[in-house]
């Protein structure tokens, strides 16, 4: 059996007692433990050495950005004019700064894990009631998938979570800007854009049930093909043929395996329905956190069909259901309730550990055995 370096039973095993503290002791947040974690986590994340599904693709980029890759063709990318580079251009300037200042590639891997782990975390605390807790979701396994692994839509994700706070104050250049810069690590950022809108439609327990269901209805229609006519009009050209070039991808394009992850959706989606009122009278804005987080469940289902969409499309939006609507919605419970929703979510975290260290954790080299840092090597 394999299991996850010692650096990441120490996250684990600081946010779960944190945590307990929080909820259960202190009863409210407390800024010196995301600070902790976030140290933890930037040190693990920032500084690995072949460490992450896609680090061998990112780590041959570095190099190929600034031996085959002009600056002109960066600002060309930033401006939508057409031109050959085919990775976003914010992601392309960093790796080129870093390489032609002469630091070695886990300098890019840092600054990455930095910005993403900094905003999120910025915006968790800001929004979560029990942010710790909050953090444990985030860890287990969103860090190793997004943060370790996916790094461009990781920041994608996180710019756009950010932008939470410009959706709340109504402040719509801003939250535009933040897509912009969004876009320019990763294409689905563009997906997050209804959600300056979306916050403000009126939801109940009901209504949330009936959207979920008819999203699942719906996916077998495959009724996201008709969009790519529509993606071609109004996005450029590179989001557009992004999207239309998965519909039928050989390797992503087939339909989600039935597994783990549905049951765990269908609790998730229970204790939301089950708690939304108290949710709503006891939480700053969950309202809107609430609306983002059914909206990224119903795009899962509605893309259940094509892998590539029902797990990339719904990103920034699922993170406002584990690390915010979750934890907020333990805060809002009370006794007995609270209990029984910590010790759910503890179990859940507990299991994930050991079983995604015996396999995505393994594979990605997380674990003991295999698992490198750039500080200790």
């Amino acid at each position: 059996m394999h299991i996850l370096h010692p650096i990441f039973i120490v996250i684990f095993l600081f946010l779960a007692i944190a945590s307990y503290y929080e909820v259960f002791r202190l009863e409210k947040k407390q800024p010196i433990f995301p600070w902790i974690a976030g140290i933890l986590m930037l040190i693990a994340v920032g500084f690995r050495i072949n460490v992450g599904a896609d680090y061998p693709v990112y780590k041959q980029l570095f190099t190929d950005f600034s031996i085959y890759v002009n600056y002109s063709d960066v600002w060309d990318k930033a401006l939508f004019i057409p031109n050959k580079l085919e990775i976003e251009w914010l992601f392309v300037l960093i790796n080129k700064v870093v390489f032609n200042l002469g630091f070695p590639f886990y300098i890019v891997t840092f600054i990455m894990a930095l910005i993403a782990i900094g905003l999120k975390f910025t915006t968790i605390y800001e929004n979560v009631e029990f942010p710790a807790l909050a953090l444990l979701f985030y860890f287990m396994p969103i860090m190793f998938f997004e943060d370790s692994g996916q790094m461009r839509q990781g920041i994608g994700i996180a710019i756009s979570v950010y932008s939470f706070k410009y959706i709340k104050s109504r402040e719509l250049w801003k939250f535009l800007v933040l897509i912009y810069f969004a876009l320019a690590f990763h294409k689905t950022s563009i997906v997050f854009l209804p959600a300056y809108w979306l916050v403000r439609i009126p939801m109940n327990s009901q209504r949330i049930f009936w959207v979920l269901v008819i999203a699942l209805i719906t996916s077998p229609l495959e009724l996201y093909r008709l969009g790519g006519d529509l993606f071609t009009s109004v996005t450029p050209q590179e989001i557009s043929g992004a999207y239309t070039g998965y519909l039928d991808d050989r390797y992503y394009g087939t339909e989600v395996e039935t597994g783990l992850n549905d049951i765990v959706k269908l609790v998730w989606i229970f204790i939301l329905i089950r708690y939304d009122r108290k949710g709503c009278e006891e939480v700053w804005w969950y309202e809107y956190m609430r609306n983002l987080a059914v909206f990224g469940m119903a795009l899962f289902y509605f893309f259940r069909a094509n892998e590539i969409f029902a797990v990339r499309l719904p990103g920034a939006y699922m993170f406002f259901v584990a690390m915010f609507c979750l934890p907020n919605l333990v805060y809002a419970v009370q006794d007995r309730y609270k209990q029984i929703l910590y010790l759910l979510f503890m179990t859940y975290f507990t299991m994930m550990f050991f079983y995604f260290g015996n396999g995505n954790g393994f594979r990605g080299g997380f674990t003991s055995d295999r698992y490198q840092n750039a500080l200790w090597k």
